[in-house]
């Protein structure tokens, strides 16, 4: 009698999506990213997985846009600045201690405008 019980409980269980059963502890930021409420089973977790890394990769895509924009903004003022610069140093040739003053003005803005990374280095990634 045990061993049909046992049986009959087997395979109703095994007629039940077990995946169901299993909760995922999923960080809490993902789901409040992802607008998924309440504790997600199993059986969810590929969906939302998929959600996430698409999430991810959309957002990525868009910081890096507006990092290289603003990355060729910079780009654009520095040239300016570096135009005015050579502008000035060559009118202040005509200029009684010209070149005090031109010095004074360029190390002035060396301090406030670092040089751009035209050339960025690519560091290993442990």
């Amino acid at each position: 009698m045990f061993a049909a019980v046992l049986a009959m409980g087997m395979l109703v269980a095994n007629g039940c999506d077990m995946r169901q059963l299993v909760r995922v502890d999923a960080p809490p930021a993902v789901l409040e990213t992802l607008d998924v409420t309440g504790p997600i089973s199993l059986a969810d977790a590929d969906a939302i997985y998929a959600d996430w890394q698409a999430w991810v990769a959309r957002n990525t895509e868009r910081f890096e846009k507006a990092v290289q924009a603003a990355d060729d903004r910079y780009r654009f003022l520095h040239q300016w600045v570096s135009l005015g610069l050579d502008a000035a140093g060559t009118a202040s040739e005509g200029i009684p201690y010209g070149g005090l003053l031109f010095g004074a003005l360029t190390g002035a803005v060396g301090l406030m405008l670092p040089q751009p990374k035209i050339g960025k280095k690519e560091e290993p990634k442990a």
